[in-house]
Order: C-alpha cells, then structure tokens, then sequence
C-alpha cells in the first residue's frame, strides 16, 4: 500500500514539475514583446545602465536554452522521477 502512495506522490510532483515548465515556457514567449518595448537610445548619460535588447534576446535565448535542457533530463529520467520518492 505505502509503495502505491509514494508513486502517485511522484507521479503527482512529476506532473507539477513538467506543468511548471510548461508555464515557464510561455511566460518567456511573452518576453519578446517587451523586449520591443525597450528603447536603447532612451537612457541617458547620467541614469543606470540598462541592457540593450540584443543583449535582452541573448538572456532569454539561453533561458529558453536551460529551459529545454531541464525538460530533456525530466523526459530522460521520467520512468525514475515518477516511480520513486522525491529527495530535497
């Protein structure tokens, strides 16, 4: 019995995990919208420094890089994360 409980807990994380992702996902396609909103001419000489937005479309290429890494190693050990207890 205690062996069913512990699955459907990991399934149920899995299924967290994978959903967070998901949402992960299309929180960062909205980013582009707001990285055309930035203006690299608008600051001045005397105000803080601000990334360009080549520099904003490098940041979430590489998120959306760790992202996709992150959802490889979940698909690759997916039989493992759902059939055992999670450890923090």
């Amino acid at each position: 019995m205690q062996i069913g409980v512990l699955n459907r807990r990991a399934q149920e994380r899995y299924a967290t995990f994978t959903a967070t992702l998901d949402l992960l996902g299309d929180i960062l396609t909205d980013v582009d919208k707001l990285i055309a909103k930035v203006d690299d001419d608008a600051a001045g000489a005397d105000s803080w420094s601000i990334a360009t937005q080549d520099e904003l479309k490098q940041y979430r290429t590489n998120a959306f890089a760790a992202l996709d890494h992150l959802r490889t190693l979940g698909k690759k050990h997916e039989a493992e994360l759902i059939s055992r207890e999670w450890r923090f």
